[in-house]
């Protein structure tokens, strides 16, 4: 059984190098997990120093968490202001529902976890993202 893994890894191994198309590439899809309160903000602050290359750049957050999407708006609105060769930012706020509220039991997190996680999978297949940054909980 050991060996039928290792040869599966290995053919897995070989199929993702010998599939990958390697050149000089204009742009970065990348896909940003923020979490709510200051993870937004220290995500976002990461952010700062990346280049253009980095686009478009996708935002998951919380579908309640209003906050996060101003401080994403408005991160995004200063990028362009600062930078002259940004003529309009290329982003996308999505929103999945919350995994777990504060204060809910774990028990029912187990569910509302799972169906956050359902409702990712399919986002992450559309976006294909070539980078994935999460920070929070």
């Amino acid at each position: 059984a050991g060996a039928a893994v290792a040869a599966l890894l290995a053919l897995r191994l070989w199929v993702v190098l010998h599939s990958r198309v390697l050149g000089p590439r204009q742009s970065c899809s990348l896909l940003v997990v923020a979490g709510s309160g200051g993870h937004t903000t220290e995500i976002l602050r990461l952010l700062e120093n990346l280049c253009n290359a980095y686009s478009p750049r996708h935002y998951i957050i919380a579908d309640t968490d209003e906050m996060s999407a101003h401080k994403i708006h408005s991160f995004e609105r200063n990028r362009s202001d600062r930078d002259p060769t940004t003529m309009l930012s290329e982003y996308y706020i999505h929103r999945i529902p919350r995994s777990r509220e504060v204060q809910q039991s774990w028990l029912s997190t187990v569910l509302t976890t799972l169906y956050s996680m359902w409702l990712s999978f399919p986002l992450t297949h559309k976006v294909k993202p070539d980078l994935v940054l999460c920070n929070g909980p």
